[in-house]
């Protein structure tokens, strides 16, 4: 087909960068012209284009999970942002917009302006229809007679870069069509371990940072020392060193390629965040959840990592004795390990960037 010109626009807010940042791949591949506005992606192939207006609201230490969302809900209702987005829309003349879903007033927008319209949504649907399309967003567009719903439905499709059989919500519920493309993470089958080795458990406890998620670390550091494991726990934002005693069997290290990792680990302890918790899913490998913001996806994704019985949750204040037997009844439940191999390997077969490339090829036809 003719090369398309295709614009994604969207924020660093944490989790959404992966699942976008991996369909945007996909047209360059197939020879589309893709460009980025807002998140600033150094694939090659990408053309990076920047909106100022987002600058104050990349998300950062707020005093707790709660000012996070309102921060993040702020910057998706930006009339400023959606004011430079229409701006660079009206300028590349694109054949297709593919927009993130929490930048509500830029969908709106963008859906007045003419070109076809995809929104991404880099969680579960049971979040978007439920606690996301609540709050903030929904008071101030109350008022006009509009809801995030509203906006989201004006839009010429709604892709959920993830898994339909994880997700919660039921067809039911699916009031405004929905499109699951599959996961766009990447996994690979575990690596071959001598059985002399121990265990391997990868620790990541969410790159936006929450308040006291050093406190988290120590005591996982803590339960983790006490066990016959190795561990590697990375800080991607850390502000200040972690401190305390570091046992002889746990690494602290910074930003570190999950991927590389993954398929040498046993057992992952994150926050719940969707991308980090599919990416360990996708490798087959169990979960222990820890919900570093209470007012985010991160509850709910605990809760269904529970339910199909690939991990358990508990919460971010437990104690060290209840995580180092919480980690130790993982290791040794060959149930979860079984049934998270068997996620692993469904996982593996979606192919999510590339559904989505179809439908955005098919939105500019």
């Amino acid at each position: 087909m003719t090369p398309l010109n295709i614009l994604f626009i969207g924020a660093d807010a944490g989790g959404n960068v992966p699942p976008a940042v991996a369909v945007s791949r996909e047209p360059v591949a197939r020879g589309h012209r893709v460009a980025f506005a807002g998140m600033l992606p150094r694939d090659q192939g990408v053309e990076p284009v920047p909106l100022p207006a987002l600058v104050g609201h990349q998300p950062g230490l707020a005093s707790n999970g709660a000012a996070q969302m309102s921060d993040m809900a702020r910057m998706g209702m930006s009339r400023g942002v959606a004011r430079q987005v229409r701006q660079v829309i009206a300028q590349r003349h694109p054949d297709v917009v593919l927009i993130d879903g929490i930048m509500i007033s830029s969908i709106r927008e963008a859906t007045r302006v003419g070109p076809p319209v995809a929104v991404l949504f880099h969680s579960f649907g049971a979040v978007w229809s439920g606690r996301m399309s609540q709050g903030p967003a929904k008071a101030v567009l109350g008022p006009f007679g509009l809801s995030p719903l509203a906006v989201w439905n004006a839009a010429d499709a709604r892709l959920l870069l993830t898994d339909r059989e994880l997700d919660p919500l039921t067809d039911q519920e699916n009031t405004i069509g929905f499109e699951w493309t599959g996961t766009t993470e990447h996994g690979a089958p575990p690596a071959p371990r001598s059985a002399q080795d121990p265990p391997l458990v990868l620790v990541s406890l969410s790159s936006v940072w929450q308040r006291r998620q050093d406190d988290v670390y120590r005591r996982v550091i803590a339960a983790l020392g006490r066990l016959p494991v190795r561990a590697i726990v990375t800080r991607s934002t850390p502000q200040t060193p972690l401190g305390g005693d570091i046992p002889p069997n746990v690494e602290v290290r910074g930003r570190a390629s999950h991927a590389e990792l993954l398929p040498h680990a046993t057992l992952v302890i994150g926050h719940g965040g969707h991308s980090t918790t599919l990416a360990a899913l996708a490798h087959g490998v169990p979960l222990l959840v820890l919900p570093m913001n209470a007012t985010s996806d991160q509850p709910l994704i605990g809760r269904i990592v529970e339910s199909q019985s690939v991990g358990r949750v508990l919460p971010r204040s437990a104690l060290a004795p209840e995580l180092e037997g919480a980690i130790s009844g993982l290791l040794a439940d060959t149930r979860i390990t079984s049934l998270a191999a068997q996620t692993g390997m469904r996982l593996r077969a979606q192919r999510g960037a590339v559904i989505a490339a179809d439908r955005i090829e098919q939105l500019a036809a």
